[in-house]
């Protein structure tokens, strides 16, 4: 028997997957940025033009921490518009960005180098979470624009980027979600002396605007993070050789302040107990309702075309509505896509609600100037029932209901009513993570929609909707595959404990991915049992893509240790971690950088994402990875969250379809799946591991929980990974509530449960809690953890039958997986 089994590619040349990767890559990026604004100045004829800003030669493709990607190569925004046929009339202020940058950089290694000196080799994860991963490098701005740096030509670009990622928020001040006092001067100047500025906006979410009204702007298009391919497709873009048609998941507000959890969020308000005070008012929902006007309304977006969106019929089976509309592109010039959306207005009496919700969109295919397509429309009038606290139960309350067709929440226009006979039960449940505090949730008085006589209406009866009753029990029985159930009882109670623990960040592995975040066991081999392998997401796969191996199997860098891990003593000792020239086997990783979640999502294209899985499922099963560390998809309910750019939406409909298209695509691929991630409420990154968020039950269950839900039920994730934060002051890894509760009684998961990283333990969530809470595999787990339990279970402070559950989960996942072959094991 081999002592491992290695995946990747032998060799570094480029292979044909990547290439047809990047192509993807760049689809998608063309499809996901937002046109915002157009006075006539796009597409550009004009091929010399002015480039400043800090995110012409620094572009940000994502964001950092976990959700990045170490691609083989990226395009910048200077290149790309090269390539797309532009010339630059000057790099003068680009060349001193550069040197500038370099300075600024180096002055924030020495300093964390400082700080790190007391930390020894033993405590290196303390040294990044307490250090590192806290005190992210600020995004370079530049200096001010000087006489000299300006061009002999009619258009300018500036390209202003912000940086984000894991482990720290965004804050209101210049530089971040505002502009810098440099930044304004020069898009000022570059707006007075050039006749034509486009200001494009490379970053995962919003900037204040505000401080630019009234300086002339020709065109806003919002870049977000575009992946490898980014600089080449806003190159194409910006010429013209194909139409933007990305639409808004967020809505941007005129200031940050008019957002409703502007006063609570973060270090503004209690970082440690955020309180939800607006309740199920988040984004477009607070907005609409209470008629605050914003600058960019959610489902906006521009393209070189325009388009009319044409009502036809709407019929209803019972309570599945589905509405017949066209689409024309009525354009002389240009072809392009638009974006159908639906959206349903519930009757306001007994319960409170949002003025309106998505409920349906759809995009359409490349329509050339005055072509047609017709779209059929659907959505189940039962998943938007409201969640009655008191009786524990979801309910349609009888009345009028609103169906809106338009291309952005603000210019929906009704088309027709659903008129209920009578209140509907969909859903009966028992309450779940009890409110923490006394605080009053946002319940505004919203009058009822007067709607025009001469809509279509639907009749619908309540007889028609089905009540689900659901049952509660402590964990879902043993669900075991025939190869689980043939070892299962095998084992003794060390091994059941040994399969619920992580193999540790630096793990023996017999299935070998170079610097995968996380593994199963490798302790129960010669029992046949093998190790699968845990990729970080979700831009793609965070693998390291060159490595070497001895013959023992002990892994190596090539050439130089990755640069986020170059501190302190690892630096120190780099000849130590790297493979001697011409020795041990080689191993190349070179993985795809797509577009960040939030740009996928401003495709509005569920077909385009669902691709990007295929796509990483094929890079997985060429890795070894079995269980990809994605998708996120907590909603976005302020724009100052660090991770933002790693999901997709303010919208639970929209964060609940695109997890489960992606998911769709990476588990068409036999034996490899996602983790869906961070369940729940994982809203913030400040103190994201002691702090609570507190909200009431119908907050959670309509909005934080519902993509989640949506996503369990459309696509069956073979795994989910529970967050870092308290609900309602219970520790995620540790809510049986909602992993046991909700996730398996009402939802009817079946797959595993795994904590975040470094989640339990060290005064926040209990290692021993895991089992009986719901949660299977303690990641990234390791000797202290395994020892912890066992110490547990000596005092019989473990329910071992619970912890049998959670090992049966771990050997589902695992003789289910791409890597196994028992076999081989024999």
């Amino acid at each position: 028997m081999a002592n491992f089994r290695l995946f990747g590619n032998a060799t570094p040349e480029v292979t044909e997957r990547e290439l047809l990767h990047r192509a993807l890559a760049r689809e998608a990026a063309l499809e996901g940025m937002v046109l915002l604004k157009n006075d006539g100045v796009l597409p550009l004829e004009e091929k010399r033009i002015a480039a400043y800003g800090a995110g012409v030669r620094m572009t940000i493709k994502g964001g950092t921490g976990s959700g990045d990607v170490l691609e083989r190569y990226s395009v910048n925004v200077e290149s790309g518009l090269v390539n797309a046929g532009f010339e630059i009339a000057s790099t003068r202020w680009l060349d001193r960005f550069d040197a500038q940058f370099a300075h600024e950089k180096e002055e924030w290694r020495l300093g964390i180098e400082k700080r790190i000196k007391k930390y020894k080799v033993w405590q290196v994860q303390r040294m990044f979470d307490e250090v590192i991963h806290v005190t992210p490098l600020k995004f370079p701005i530049g200096d001010r624009i000087q006489e000299e740096d300006l061009c002999d030509c009619k258009t300018a670009l500036y390209v202003l980027a912000r940086q984000a990622g894991e482990s720290a928020d965004r804050r209101k001040e210049p530089g971040d979600f505002l502009l810098s006092e440099v930044e304004l001067f020069n898009i000022r100047l570059l707006s007075e002396r050039y006749e034509n500025l486009i200001l494009v906006i490379n970053s995962g979410s919003q900037v204040d605007l505000s401080a630019l009204e009234g300086v002339k702007i020709g065109a806003i298009l919002f870049m977000a993070q575009g992946g490898e391919e980014g600089g080449n497709a806003l190159g194409e873009l910006l010429r013209g050789k194909v139409a933007p048609s990305g639409k808004l998941t967020d809505t941007w507000a005129y200031r940050y302040e008019d957002y409703p959890s502007a006063n609570e969020f973060g270090i503004r308000g209690n970082v440690l107990e955020q309180d939800y005070k607006e309740g199920i008012y988040v984004g477009y929902r607070y907005f609409d309702t209470l008629g605050i006007p914003v600058r960019y309304p959610f489902g906006y977006g521009l393209s070189y075309t325009e388009f009319a969106l044409s009502f036809h019929a709407i019929e209803a089976r019972k309570s599945l509505v589905t509405l017949k509309v066209s689409v024309s592109n009525v354009g002389m010039k240009f072809a392009g896509k638009e974006v159908a959306q639906v959206y349903l207005a519930k009757p306001q009496g007994t319960f409170r609600c949002e003025k309106r919700a998505l409920c349906a969109f759809a995009k359409t295919k490349e329509l050339a100037p005055g072509e047609t397509e017709e779209l059929s429309l659907s959505f189940d009038l039962a998943d938007f029932a409201v969640y009655d606290e008191k009786a524990a139960r979801y309910v349609l309350p009888s009345g009028t209901y609103g169906v809106y067709l338009g291309n952005s929440i603000q210019d929906a226009r009704p088309v027709a009513v659903l008129r209920l006979d009578h209140d509907a039960v969909t859903e009966v449940c028992k309450n779940v993570s009890p409110k923490r505090g006394s605080f009053e949730e946002l319940s505004p008085e919203t009058k009822e929609e007067a709607y025009p006589p001469e809509l279509p209406a639907l009749e619908i009866s309540a007889s028609d909707i089905k009540t689900k009753i659901n049952e509660y029990g402590a964990l879902s029985p043993i669900l075991a595959t025939k190869e689980t159930e043939r070892f299962l009882n095998t084992l003794s109670d060390k091994d059941l404990i040994d399969l619920t623990v992580g193999g540790g960040y630096m793990g023996r592995s017999y299935n070998l991915t170079p610097s995968v975040a996380g593994r199963t066991t490798i302790n129960l081999l010669k029992r046949g049992i093998p190790n699968v392998n845990l990729s970080d997401g979700p831009a793609g796969l965070r693998l390291s893509p060159k490595n070497a191996f001895t013959k023992g199997g002990s892994p190596r860098y090539v050439d130089h240790v990755p640069e986020d891990w170059q501190w302190g003593w690892i630096k120190k000792f780099e000849p130590l971690f790297l493979a001697k020239p011409n020795k041990g086997l080689r191993v190349y990783q070179f993985m795809t950088a797509f577009p960040c979640a939030t740009l996928q999502a401003q495709t509005w294209n569920v077909r385009l994402v669902e691709r990007i899985g295929e796509a990483i499922g094929t890079e997985m099963i060429e890795t070894g990875v079995t269980l990809w560390l994605a998708p996120g998809m907590n909603i976005h309910r302020n724009p100052l969250c660090g991770r933002n750019f790693e999901y997709y939406s303010e919208d639970p409909l929209v964060s609940g379809l695109f997890a489960a298209a992606v998911t769709k695509g990476v588990q068409s691929h036999r034996g490899i799946g996602v983790t869906i991630k961070h369940f729940c409420c994982n809203n913030q990154e400040d103190k994201r591991e002691f702090m609570s968020a507190n909200l009431g039950e119908r907050a959670l269950r309509e909005i934080y929980l519902k993509g989640f839900e949506i996503a369990v039920k459309e696509s069956a994730p073979k795994a989910i990974m529970t967050s870092y934060n308290k609900v309602n002051g219970v520790y995620s890894p540790n809510n049986a509530d909602l992993c046991v509760s909700v996730l398996r009684n009402e939802w009817g998961f079946r797959g595993l449960v795994m904590t975040d990283w470094t989640a339990t333990g060290d005064g926040k969530g209990k290692h021993e809690l895991c089992h009986r809470s719901g949660n299977d595999l303690i990641e990234p787990g390791g000797k202290a953890v395994r020892k912890q339990l066992l110490k547990a279970h000596k005092e019989k402070r473990l329910d071992m039958a619970l912890v049998k559950v959670a090992a049966a989960n771990v050997l589902n996942l695992i003789f289910e997986s791409n890597v196994h072959d028992i076999r081989r094991h024999k």
